[in-house]
């Protein structure tokens, strides 16, 4: 199970998600998406990795409820826990020449 640490609006509909992932956290990387299963036998989910903190263990992605899936996603609470959190998986973008380092003391946005 994989903990909700932090839980916040965006904006309507959209939620923002720290979630306690150690294993997708230590090698994650810019571009890459997770699989999010909100409950056990629930839909499958692919969000893309918004940020990821390594000494914390956390990865952090955001939900737009647009259909029933995503919308009792963000019905849960900070502390509740997702039943599966896969990943990092896709290729890491290749659109930065910065190192994993540099990239980290930097805010880049894709879009």
């Amino acid at each position: 199970m994989y903990k909700i640490i932090e839980k916040k609006l965006m904006a309507p509909n959209i939620y923002l998600f720290k979630v306690s992932a150690p294993r997708v956290a230590s090698s994650a990387r810019p571009g890459q998406f997770v699989i999010v299963m909100n409950r056990k036998n629930g839909e499958r989910i692919p969000l893309t990795v918004c940020d990821y903190d390594e000494d914390e263990g956390t990865v952090t992605i955001v939900v737009q409820a647009v259909g029933s899936s995503t919308t009792e996603m963000v019905e849960t609470k900070e502390g509740d826990e997702f039943a599966n959190f896969a990943g990092p998986l896709g290729q890491p973008s290749e659109l930065t020449e910065e190192s994993d380092e540099e990239l980290k003391k930097e805010h880049v946005m894709f879009v």
